[in-house]
């Protein structure tokens, strides 16, 4: 580099080298800039002149046209290099050099390529406008890396950084991007900010992350991305930060972070906006994931999904969901808050599909608002659950899935609204379950499916009747409190036990609770509650309602077994009206002695026959067994005969009546 052959900016670029100061060529805001060649700055840091002893050497320019390509390709630079409001013509080549800090800042140039570029210090963009891309492509960074403010790209990619090592901080504050920034696989120590930036490559990957790994936290409050955002197995040891971002590829990925690992707080909330699918699948989370107030918008299919995620606590106030909301399998070491969440499945099956999650603390569904089923089948829950004043709709097909859930305290219904099926087969909850003032209508269909359920105490008292069939078939409970105002028309209760009935009613409200069920005869349910009432000390009221299953088996059977039913329960009330039969004999007996009295039969044999009794002889007719001395030694004629025949064919039926009655007695003992 010959002194006589560089102008006068350039000489002065060289003597100000040695020592590092500035050069500024500002120059008149109406001519155009000083212009500098980039191949004299680029033997500069080159070592073309030695720094002067005991100053640090350095190019700073300012205000300055560089002309042509600045290429230290493959070279070493010892020197820094700070650019500030200058203007490139070509662009910046540091391909597999190693360099010191390079500053160019607030500056304009076609396109900068640092590819397995060894940088010790700082690189500094910020402000720069970048008409191609900044290509970073295992790089690594010393101490910072920053590209605040910068405007980059223009074609697919605004920011290629696959690889990248950055020990320090990435500062990408504000950056606004024209293509998309790839960070896949870099390695970053610091914190990765990229609030404010604005990324844009519709319907392609806008920002990726994947199998990056930072040390400290990922900041993207107020992020843009008009594209896919990726963070595939991204490890994150701090928090991530996404409150007030907006990630839009509607009909596709907003955000695909299936494995992502954070050790910190996740924060997708305050305005965080998803258009298209969120999807967090295997994610880890060693802290809370808080999405309060977030929108999620994917109405033809899962909207978000943390399948199988392992999460600390999940906080979801006020969220707003547009498609399925699924967390299959996820497993949540503390709550997870979602009151006041509005759930609308659009055009996907399910609004909430929760299926064998694991929920440690306390699931939160309070003031939900549902379109579309939610599901929650083989959940597990280590607290309560609460559902106070829930709205779930899914009309004529289950609203409400809890098969075989397993809630180790309580279920809290108070006030919930339910449009469709809630279904609670197989579902083993610890404590009470409380389905107070709710709303339950599946018209024309069950509305409550509690098959085998068991649960120490069950509260149903509805606002109004419930609309749709009550299955209890098979269910276990502790305390049953309920209300017969508003019993449902269709009641199914075979197999039902319980312990404790609230209001303890008499026996014929009871039986018309029990006469609600619609499949005829199902003899348990009048044992179990003649049971309760015998094990409370009111055997006649038990005796009843054994009575009553007897009358309603009855009405079963054929024309010969109806017509002995009829006569057993006349007589002796199937053997729980024992004194009917007493009733009965006392009737024949006056009636026999009043009749045999005024028209004594004749004695077969005169000399031989006792002393005729009228009460004694009917009494002898009316039983068939014992022999009082009276019934053969008279032979009556005429009606007499006939109606000696009756009362003998009476005694009869009522002795078999009255046994076959205290048989059923004493095998039910």
């Amino acid at each position: 580099m010959l002194p006589a052959e560089l102008t006068e900016p350039e000489q002065l670029l060289c003597k100000a080298f040695p020592r590092g100061a500035w050069v500024d060529l500002g120059g008149s805001p109406d001519g155009p800039p000083p212009v500098v060649r980039a191949e004299v700055i680029a033997a500069l840091l080159l070592g073309a002149v030695p720094a002067e002893p005991g100053r640090a050497a350095g190019v700073r320019l300012r205000g300055a046209a560089v002309a042509g390509p600045l290429r230290l390709m493959g070279g070493a630079a010892d020197w820094p290099l700070a650019c500030e409001g200058c203007h490139f013509d070509d662009g910046v080549d540091l391909v597999d050099s190693s360099v010191r800090t390079v500053r160019i800042t607030a500056s304009d140039l076609p396109g900068f390529d640092g590819t397995r570029l060894r940088l010790d210090g700082i690189l500094d963009l910020a402000g720069s406008r970048v008409g191609g891309c900044v290509r970073l492509e295992h790089a690594k960074v010393s101490g910072q890396l920053s590209l605040r403010g910068t405007v980059a790209g223009g074609g697919a990619e605004a920011v290629a950084a696959t690889g990248l090592s950055v020990d320090g901080q990435v500062d990408c504050e504000g950056l606004e991007a024209r293509g998309g920034v790839l960070l896949e696989g870099a390695t970053v120590t610091g914190t990765v900010s990229l609030r404010g930036a604005r990324i844009a490559s519709p319907g392609e990957r806008a920002l990726v992350l994947s199998d990056a790994t930072i040390g400290g936290k990922l900041d993207c409050r107020e992020l843009t991305v008009d594209g896919e955002t990726r963070a595939i197995a991204c490890q994150i040891d701090g928090e991530l930060s996404m409150t007030a971002a907006r990630l839009s590829n509607p009909g596709g990925m907003a955000f695909f972070a299936g494995g992502l690992q954070v050790g910190g707080g996740a924060f997708f909330s305050v305005g965080f906006c998803a258009y298209g699918a969120f999807r967090l699948i295997g994610a880890r989370f060693a802290a809370n994931l808080t999405i309060e107030g977030a929108a999620f918008d994917h109405p033809g299919g899962t909207a978000v999904n943390l399948d199988r995620a392992v999460i600390g606590s999940v906080y979801g106030d006020d969220l707003t969901c547009r498609g399925e909301f699924s967390m299959i399998g996820a497993r949540v070491g503390g709550d997870v808050n979602m009151a006041r969440a509005v759930l609308d499945a659009g055009t996907a099956r399910r609004a909430l599909n929760a299926e064998r999650a694991q929920v440690d603390g306390i699931l939160v569904l309070k003031e939900v608002k549902a379109l579309g089923e939610v599901n929650l089948r083989s959940v597990r829950v280590g607290e309560r659950l609460l559902l106070q004043r829930a709205e779930l709709r899914n009309p004529s097909q289950t609203a409400c899935r809890l098969s075989r859930a397993q809630v180790t305290s309580d279920l809290f219904g108070e006030g919930l609204t339910v449009t469709g099926q809630l279904r609670l087969a197989g579902a083993v909850i610890g404590g009470s379950l409380t389905l107070q003032d709710v709303a339950l209508a599946n018209p024309g269909g069950s509305a409550v499916d509690a098959k085998s359920l068991q649960v120490q105490e069950l509260v149903l008292r509805p606002a109004v009747p419930v609309d749709g069939e009550v299955d209890l078939r098979n269910t276990v409970i502790g305390a049953l409190r309920d209300d017969p105002a508003a019993w449902p028309s269709q009641l199914r209760l075979d197999g039902l036990t319980y312990r404790t009935l609230e209001p303890l009613l008499p026996a014929a409200q009871r039986l018309q609770w029990l006469a609600k069920d619609p499949d005829g005869y199902p003899p348990q349910p009048y044992e179990q509650l003649a049971a309760y009432y015998t094990a409370l000390g009111q055997p006649a009221r038990g005796r009843a309602v054994l009575h009553e299953r007897e009358r309603v088996q009855r009405r079963s059977r054929g024309l010969a077994p109806r017509i002995w039913g009829i006569l057993q329960d006349v007589t002796v009330g199937y053997g729980y009206r024992p004194r009917r039969a007493l009733a009965w004999i006392g009737i024949l007996l006056a009636a026999g002695s009043v009749v045999f009295s005024a028209a004594p039969p004749p004695a077969l044999q005169a000399d031989a026959a006792p002393h005729f009794n009228g009460i004694i002889y009917t009494l002898d007719l009316l039983l068939p067994v014992v022999n009082l001395g009276q019934k053969y030694a008279f032979n009556p004629g005429g009606p007499e005969q006939w109606l000696s025949y009756f009362f003998i064919a009476a005694g009869w039926t009522l002795a078999t009546t009255v046994a076959a009655g205290a048989a059923r007695v004493l095998q039910r003992s």
